[in-house]
């Protein structure tokens, strides 16, 4: 009998691979019978985690070396409100397709794989150990009810069963902005100006706030966040992202 449920269970397996064959987020090709991975072994090897030398503040990846990238270092990095960030993976072709499944394609299991990478870098970071509070970095309601979900709100509730620090989401958005994408620098930190606030200062009081996000590029969108973190009271704040671009 429980070989018959053996052979009855691989039958069902086999048939619902050949119905509904898993393919990778990238690539698209076809995966293997079993395999649970999100990429194919080819896409996989594609992924670049972020290691070697890094912006002090910002974690920029720095190919020439040198403490601080050129913004954090024109503008002196002592003036950002958000002293401290860090990503995971450099935002490559295919992790954008990953991130871009688990955001607008609804695939919100992928927050299961960023969550681990997530803890990896925060481990990897003494800066993060004296955390009180995980804050995601929130998006417009008209947003959410379109989407369904905030994407950092998962990864923050991810994050936050491997490290043990509490989630607290305590920021709203309460401009709708444009997309950031297509804008440069300067235009990115102006589209995001006033649009966030804290809705319980007392929650965020002299405690250290690490901000959770999924793409960080120019860091105006944390740095934003983190004026009115500290507005409210906040002792420090940094912050942690999935990807870098």
């Amino acid at each position: 009998m429980d070989k018959f449920k053996v052979l009855l269970a691989g039958a069902k397996d086999r048939l619902l691979h050949l119905l509904f064959p898993r393919t990778c987020f990238h690539c698209r090709v076809d995966m293997a019978r079993g395999d649970k991975n999100l990429l194919c072994p080819a896409c996989l090897k594609e992924l670049k985690f972020i290691t070697g030398l890094v912006c002090r503040r910002c974690g920029l990846p720095l190919k020439d070396g040198g403490a601080l990238c050129f913004a954090c270092r024109k503008r002196r990095s002592k003036r950002f409100k958000c002293s401290f960030i860090r990503s995971g993976l450099e935002f490559t072709p295919v992790s954008r397709s990953l991130v871009h499944a688990f955001k607008y394609e609804k695939y919100i299991h992928i927050a299961s794989f960023f969550a681990p990478l997530l803890y990896k870098t925060w481990q990897n970071n003494p800066e993060f150990f004296e955390a009180d509070l995980l804050v995601p970095v929130p998006i417009h309601k008209s947003r959410l009810r379109s989407r369904g979900f905030n994407q950092a709100l998962l990864l923050a509730r991810g994050l936050s069963g491997l490290c043990g620090v509490p989630v607290a989401d305590v920021l709203a958005r309460c401009a709708k902005t444009k997309s950031q994408t297509a804008l440069g620098r300067q235009a990115r930190a102006a589209n995001v100006k006033g649009a966030f606030v804290c809705l319980d200062k007392a929650a965020v009081k002299g405690r250290a706030v690490v901000l959770i996000d999924d793409v960080c590029t120019t860091s105006a969108t944390m740095e934003e966040c983190a004026i009115v973190l500290k507005s409210a009271g906040a002792r420090e704040v940094l912050g942690i992202s999935a990807l870098r671009e």
